[in-house]
């Protein structure tokens, strides 16, 4: 059976997507040396999901960790190589993540109801509806029972 929870949040970058999850507990970084360019998968030793990929998922993180060039990386992984995200979700999407979404044109949200790092499991189907920078936003949750 199908358990569906329904969060609330803030758009920063506008748009929907619906992918399987993939949960950080830790900071994440989207610069070339944390996530490979060219297969999207985790590089950096000791991170959640190491060595798997993020390719058309739903990336769920604290917050950034890294410089600015995580936003053109992001960027990079989604629209050059089409092994980036499919949507993001934190607890704070930092300015950086902001911009490399808004460029990558995928959905970015933050200030859920409810944390999104416990809520939302890998693996859980997750659909993000974000119409509007700076609106409420939801992201539903699909977890099979």
């Amino acid at each position: 059976m199908e358990k569906k929870i329904v969060l609330t949040g803030i758009a920063r970058s506008k748009g929907k997507a619906k992918a399987e999850a993939m949960v950080f507990s830790h900071r994440f970084g989207w610069a070339f040396n944390h996530v490979g360019n060219e297969d999207g998968c985790i590089m950096t030793a000791g991170w959640d999901n190491h060595g798997k990929s993020v390719t058309d998922k739903i990336v769920v993180y604290p917050t950034v960790t890294g410089s600015t060039s995580g936003a053109v990386s992001l960027y990079y992984k989604v629209k050059e190589s089409h092994h980036g995200p499919a949507g993001i979700i934190c607890r704070e999407v930092f300015p950086f993540d902001i911009s490399g979404a808004i460029a990558s044109e995928i959905p970015a949200v933050d200030k859920l109801d409810q944390d999104p790092i416990t809520t939302i499991k890998t693996g859980d189907i997750v659909e993000i509806d974000a119409p509007a920078v700076g609106q409420k936003a939801t992201v539903t949750i699909t977890r099979k029972g």
